[in-house]
């Protein structure tokens, strides 16, 4: 609720100032760069420690703004910009489960590492030990939620007992804290039980708890559980670990300055050093909102000091038309993307999940190595090209 209401009134301040420009339905595909060697600048400059400094400089990478499509129109489109900001957000759809929203899917991580921005950190996931397991409700939904219902750790904090589906309490065997111990300890002990007992879910109960409490404290999740059939005043809460938060990143300075020049990031597409390996709750915030104040005066300084002219257009190779494979192709293409999503989803939380061992991580390294060669081929049988991007997967 406290992000909802940051982000309403920043969408609020964005429709009222009309130097905003708000692009929809705009998917970006690529951070466009070029590389830049400072010591061409040597003997320019009548200071002779200035001159040095260039020289010692050398060559650098320039971020020049991106390439996106418009998803409803398929047009390739070129945003050029002395100063880039990425804020895209994580990568927890790279699992099954996760409460992260669906355009959580790594794109701005990707794009800056093609660019040749650092990235750190990466296996550093955050799995929120409670999610609503949809598999133990009375009334499942009817189609796959886009993101898992998060149950909050304030469930916990307000004396809920996590039990197995043998209804015995579980936590005190694996850390004193019981179910108040952190997040990673209580996640990792739910995965645990759930691979000893090759079960799908475990029990949050709070209905000891007085009702009017219960549904003072937790009303939203208490009418979501109600939706599906379940009382949460009288009946435990079936829950399931989670992707939740990539601790990771494109690694940032602490002026949101990444080594790409002109290419800064906040939010969690960043790496900050904030998190270290695991994430406190509500540090999110932190991540976007003072890394975000913090890169709006280097990147004016950055815009001033640029000596790249991006209004000569012509300089700028175009970027490729998107071709018209027709209705059928793209239905195919949509519908095995669907396939090998899917797949990558399972073979993540299967060896790269919660408890992972070297054994288990190549053999994830081996297994989406064949999945990606088998998903080129079949692009390329089908006419794709890389401009094609933005589908509906």
């Amino acid at each position: 609720m406290t992000g909802r209401e940051i982000e309403r009134a920043l969408l609020e301040a964005v429709r009222k100032d009309h130097n905003i420009y708000v692009f929809e339905y705009h998917f970006a595909i690529d951070v466009l760069t070029s590389q830049w060697d400072a010591s061409n600048l040597f003997g320019c400059s009548k200071n002779p420690i200035q001159d040095l400094n260039i020289l010692m400089e050398g060559p650098h990478t320039i971020c020049h703004g991106v390439d996106a499509v418009n998803t409803e129109t398929q047009e390739v489109m070129r945003f050029i910009s002395k100063v880039t900001l990425l804020a895209s957000g994580g990568a927890g759809h790279v699992y099954p489960s996760t409460t992260n929203p669906l355009v959580a899917t790594g794109d701005g991580m990707a794009m800056a590492h093609r660019a040749g921005a650092v990235i750190s950190n990466m296996e550093f996931v955050q799995f929120h030990p409670t999610a609503l397991a949809d598999e133990g409700l009375p009334i499942k939904p009817k189609k796959a939620r886009e993101n898992a219902f998060l149950i909050t750790e304030a469930v916990r904090g307000d004396g809920g007992i996590l039990y197995n589906l043998g209804i015995e309490r579980f936590m005190p065997l694996y850390d004193d804290r019981a179910e108040l111990a952190p997040r990673d300890v209580v996640a990792r002990s739910i995965d645990d039980q759930l691979k000893k007992r090759n079960k799908k879910y475990v029990l949050l109960d709070i209905s000891h708890k007085p009702k009017e409490k219960i549904l003072f404290h937790f009303p939203n999740i208490a009418a979501e559980c109600l939706r599906h059939g379940l009382d949460i005043t009288r009946q435990p809460i079936p829950v399931v670990p989670a992707a939740h938060y990539m601790c990771g990143g494109v690694r940032a300075g602490l002026q949101g300055e990444t080594n790409v020049r002109g290419l800064y990031v906040a939010g969690e597409v960043a790496c900050t050093g904030l998190h270290g390996a695991n994430r406190l709750a509500s540090n999110s915030l932190l991540e976007a909102l003072v890394f975000a104040r913090r890169a709006v005066q280097p990147s004016i300084d950055h815009m001033k000091s640029s000596q790249i002219d991006h209004m000569a257009s012509h300089v700028w190779t175009r970027p490729i038309i998107a071709k018209s494979l027709g209705d059928t192709v793209l239905n195919n293409i949509v519908h095995q993307t669907r396939e090998v999503r899917r797949q990558l989803q399972l073979i993540m939380w299967e060896y790269v999940g919660i408890v992972r061992s070297t054994t288990r991580l190549q053999t994830a390294e081996k297994r989406i190595g064949e999945l990606e060669l088998e998903w080129e081929a079949f692009l390329f049988q089908q006419g794709w090209e890389p401009t094609m991007v933005g589908l509906d997967a």
